[in-house]
């Protein structure tokens, strides 16, 4: 995904997908599903634990319909193959 200074992420909790940081995705949310905003793909958080922590998102499996995806973005945006719906 692309990098910005809060990146966010959608978590589905009690069967509503919401909006979220992806720190608080993964501080509280560890186990929910989360999806891109953008292309509704599965993403994954992940920390460096180091100081200063930084938490980031990746796509499980990348597509090139996703803008957040700069270095795989082909110009259209898409639903991603497998979305979560």
């Amino acid at each position: 995904m692309a990098k910005s200074v809060h990146p966010m992420c959608e978590v589905k909790v009690d069967s509503a997908w919401q909006r979220v940081t992806a720190v608080e995705a993964h501080a509280h949310h560890r186990s929910a599903p989360k999806r891109c905003p953008e292309c509704h793909g599965v993403v994954l958080t992940a920390s460096n634990y180091t100081q200063p922590i930084q938490i980031r998102l990746s796509h499980r499996k990348a597509h090139d319909g996703c803008p957040l995806l700069p270095n795989r973005f082909r110009g259209v945006r898409s639903p991603h193959p497998q979305a979560m719906v």
